[in-house]
């Protein structure tokens, strides 16, 4: 696994520096809607990473590895992880040091959980269909991830501006179901994924 993540990361070694100096621009701007997207958006690269590696052929040549197919296609799975609990590690962290000089600034713990839910989601959809349909194929999948992801982050964004302290209450109690959401999703997600991997090996 660790070596599947390393090919990744200098596979998608400029991608992956864009995404940290955008995550960190978003994460210091006191604005809703930035703060969640950067959150939301790491969900995302495994999209490019599954795309270079389709160009590649990578699959191909992966079958004369010592690689399990449980192993390839979880690391897809774990690369979005990573990424996504990096932005909201960002957002937490820099939004609130910065609250301590600005009451601009802050963000609760139940609006990253619930912003790393989404990202989750998003995840769960876009892994197993790229492996069903491939790059060429699945293009509309990138959109539909993308339209997706600005249609949360404008909800969540609008959400959190409201009232701070009402969201916090409201995200507190819808929580527990959207993180039982998201660990079923995730769960038939990965075996999808399984499935289609294996036929189109």
């Amino acid at each position: 696994m660790k070596a599947l993540l390393l090919k990744d990361y200098y596979t998608l070694g400029k991608s992956l520096r864009s995404l940290a100096l955008i995550v960190l621009l978003w994460s210091v701007i006191p604005m809703a809607f930035l703060n969640v997207f950067a959150m939301i958006y790491g969900s995302m690269i495994p999209y490019s990473a599954m795309a270079y590696d389709q160009q590649s052929r990578w699959n191909t040549f992966a079958r004369m590895l010592p690689y399990r197919e449980k192993d390839i296609v979880l690391s897809r799975y774990v690369l979005g992880w990573l990424c996504t609990a990096v932005g909201g590690a960002a957002v937490l962290v820099f939004q609130n040091v910065l609250s301590l000089f600005s009451p601009r600034f802050g963000c609760s713990p139940w609006t990253v959980l619930a912003a790393l839910c989404v990202g989750l989601l998003l995840l769960d959809i876009n892994v197993p269909l790229m492996l069903r349909y491939g790059t060429e194929k699945a293009r509309w999948v990138s959109k539909l991830v993308i339209i997706l992801a600005c249609a949360s982050t404008g909800a969540l964004g609008a959400l959190v501006n409201d009232a701070k302290a009402a969201t916090a209450a409201v995200l507190s109690l819808a929580l527990p179901g959207l993180l039982a959401l998201t660990v079923i999703t995730t769960a038939v997600s990965i075996l999808l994924s399984l499935k289609f991997y294996r036929e189109n090996s």
